[in-house]
Formats: C-alpha cells, sequence, structure tokens
C-alpha cells in the first residue's frame, strides 16, 4: 500500500434482496445499498450516518467481507477483499457490533472470550495477551475470571473491543458500539476509541444514529438515506454548512442536554421512508420540504459543492 493508497476503499456498490411484504406477497426486490463509494485515509474516522434501513449496516458488512455485493469491489490496504484469504482479513480488519450481550457467548469466562481469535488463528502467550488487552481497554485483569453476566454494559463493551484488537488489526469497523448504554458510559467508550486510535494508529468506521456522537469521533461523514450515499463532508464543514435538505433536517433533530430547550422541530415531512417504492428522482424528494417537480423528475447524481459531494440538485 502507497501513502496514497486509502486504507478502505469501496467502489460502485451495489447489494440488493428479494424479500415479500406479506405472506402470499409476490417477492420485490429492495436495494439496501446502490452506487455506494467509500474512501477511508490512514488512521482517519469515518462516520457513516442515517437512519434505520439506510443501508448502513449492509454496508459495513460487505466491508467486512460478510456480505458479497452485487456489483462493485472493496479493498482494504490496497488488497481486494474477496481474494483475500480469510485468515488475512481477519488480521486486517474487525468489527465491534452494537450489543456486546449478543455477542459475547454467556457460558464463556472473559479470559476464553479475549483470547479466542487467537487460539484459533495459532497465537502464542495467550494469557499474556489477555491480559495486555484487557489492560489496554481500561478493565482489571481479576475480571478474566469472570463470566459476561458479571460485568456491567460498558465493561462487556470493553471485552468485545478487547477481543477485536487482539489479533492486531489496522481497521475497526464499530456498528452503534454506544446504543445499548447510558450516556456517562457512551462517553467513557468514545474516549476508550479516541485513546485507541491514537495509540494503535488504527482506521475506523463509526456507524452511529447519533449525530453528537459521530462530531466528537469522525473526521469526515458520510449520510446515508434509502441505501444511497447523499452527502459527504469533513465532519466541521458538515455540521457547520450541511448542504442536504435531509442532513439538515437530522442535524436539526439532534436533541440537547438543555430541558428548557424542548423538543426539535420535525422536518422530514408526513411520509416515511418506503425501501420498495420504485422512483426515478430523487429518494428523499417525498418527505422533503424543498422539492419541486424536478426532483422527481430524474436521477440524482452526487456532484461537488464547497467542501462536500451532494446527491441534491437544489442544494447550493
Amino acid at each position: 500500500m502507497t501513502a496514497a493508497t486509502p486504507m478502505i476503499r469501496m467502489t460502485d456498490i451495489r447489494k440488493t434482496y428479494r424479500l415479500r411484504r406479506g405472506m402470499f406477497a409476490p417477492t420485490e426486490e429492495l436495494v439496501a445499498v446502490n452506487d455506494l463509494s467509500l474512501e477511508v485515509a490512514e488512521g482517519e474516522t469515518l462516520g457513516l450516518v442515517g437512519e434505520s434501513g439506510c443501508g448502513k449496516s449492509t454496508a459495513v458488512s460487505i466491508m467486512l467481507g460478510l456480505l458479497q455485493p452485487d456489483r462493485g469491489e472493496v479493498e482494504i490496504a490496497g488488497q481486494k477483499i474477496d481474494t483475500m484469504p480469510v485468515a488475512d482479513r481477519v488480521r486486517l480488519i474487525q468489527p465491534v457490533f452494537q450489543n456486546p450481550n449478543a455477542s459475547l457467548n454467556p457460558v464463556k469466562r472473559i479470559q476464553t472470550l479475549v483470547g479466542q481469535p487467537l487460539r484459533l488463528h495459532g497465537g502464542t502467550n495467550i494469557d499474556a495477551e489477555v491480559k495486555r488487552m484487557l489492560d489496554l481497554v481500561g478493565l482489571p485483569s481479576r475480571l478474566a475470571d469472570a463470566y459476561p453476566g458479571e460485568l456491567s454494559g460498558g465493561q462487556r463493551q470493553r471485552v468485545a473491543i478487547a477481543r477485536a484488537l487482539i489479533l492486531g488489526p489496522r481497521v475497526l469497523i464499530c456498528d452503534e458500539p454506544t446504543s445499548a448504554l447510558d450516556v456517562s458510559v457512551q462517553a467513557q467508550i468514545i474516549n476508550l476509541l479516541l485513546s485507541l486510535k491514537k495509540e494503535l494508529g488504527l482506521t475506523m468506521v463509526f456507524v452511529s444514529h447519533n449525530l453528537a456522537v459521530v462530531e466528537h469521533l469522525a473526521d469526515h461523514v458520510a449520510v446515508m438515506y434509502l441505501g444511497q450515499k447523499i452527502e459527504e463532508a469533513a465532519t466541521d464543514a458538515l455540521f457547520e454548512d450541511a448542504s442536504h435538505p435531509y442532513t439538515r433536517a437530522l442535524l436539526a433533530a439532534t436533541l440537547l442536554p438543555d430541558p428548557k430547550v424542548g423538543l426539535p422541530e420535525h422536518k422530514l415531512g408526513a411520509a416515511a421512508a418506503d425501501p420498495f417504492a420504485a422512483r426515478q428522482g430523487c429518494h428523499f424528494a417525498p418527505r422533503c420540504p424543498e422539492r419541486r417537480q424536478s426532483c422527481t423528475e430524474g436521477p440524482q447524481k452526487l456532484r461537488k459543492l464547497r467542501e462536500s459531494l451532494v446527491r441534491c440538485e437544489r442544494a447550493v
């Protein structure tokens, strides 16, 4: 990998499913991800945001090699992920999932859970490595003999992070890693991830609904809607001057910690996002307060606008 090669590159990714909307209904095509291209430089963090069902988790599953796209390529450190041996891939890129209660086997001790990747891939000095990992994520070594049910939610997520890091990956994919935690614990996990990124030189993708978390953690942000990337920019530029109406609506909907402010104004219209709806124009048009007739007549293409890439012909 040269200095100019991004650590993560996704090019023109498309992924569809055939689903039924009812028991006796015919199958319909659902486009989970379409025309998605992303690049993440080594040592940087990309925030991937959007509502539930926008394609974020499908995108990161393809990035991890857990799903095969219908079209497009994924490269990690300059290597095509679909031709990479699994043993090489898991040493290069690792996930941290949303719910540590589901990702940690409740009948296994922490020592076994954290050390399992090393056992599977021929590691040595496993006990010492487990102790080092627990120390790295801020857990006392005495917890090595505990079971997941004896730990708090924040401690369990630290265990999941330790397990992901024990093989020494260069890329960490975090899929909503703080959403199941209390707010105070969320801050601890975010600070831990920031510390690990700096200490280990990690490249990260951070998937979240929480824009306040993304603002604190990410260097760049990509916003998705119904499978498409609709805006991408450096974090400061996006939060200060978002170009797409959907991005502005998401930012306006962020809850503030001051109870006197009240609930934010709802700017997403009365319609819900429908992934099955066939449309020629902008996918966001049915909910957009700024739509015009031209928005529904033809496909919207990503274009450069100031410091952003934006999929909206009316953005200025």
